[in-house]
């Protein structure tokens, strides 16, 4: 635990000027950052992101966690802000979130249907050699 925030703290020093007072709390800011995407960068979370908007995030995520908002509240206001696009692990709430997991899973069950059909129709299709009904002679 003591690592890991004095870890947070180095990183916080490193990418902004302001850090929060409670290491407990910081340790919770650097968490958030690590799950909220840089909207610039795109693949990269705002706390290893050195673009400017990315250091105006973190300062955001440090502000609401100082006027004591949840976790949950932090990452809604980044939603409702930037979108869903924001987070690295979205919800799975309603039609979006359903395809976004699920489609996944879905595809690889379609996938393994289409292999199963297969390997039955390809052994039902071999041609057995059948034997003539009659010898023929041959003629010298």
């Amino acid at each position: 635990m003591i690592k890991a925030a004095t870890l947070a703290l180095f990183m916080s020093l490193q990418s902004s000027g302001s850090v929060l007072d409670d290491p407990q709390e910081e340790a919770r800011a650097q968490k958030l950052m690590r799950e909220i995407r840089c909207v610039a960068c795109e693949n990269e979370p705002i706390s290893q992101s050195a673009s400017d908007i990315a250091e105006d995030m973190r300062d955001r995520v440090r502000v609401l966690i100082e006027e004591g908002k949840s976790d949950a509240e932090i990452r809604s206001w980044f939603v409702d802000r930037y979108g869903e696009f924001v987070l690295f692990r979205p919800d799975a709430e309603g039609v979006s979130g359903m395809l976004l997991w699920g489609l996944p899973f879905a595809i690889l069950i379609a996938g393994a249907a289409v292999l199963i059909a297969r390997r039955s129709t390809a052994s039902q299709s071999e041609i057995d050699r059948v034997a003539p009904d009659h010898e023929y002679e041959i003629e010298d």
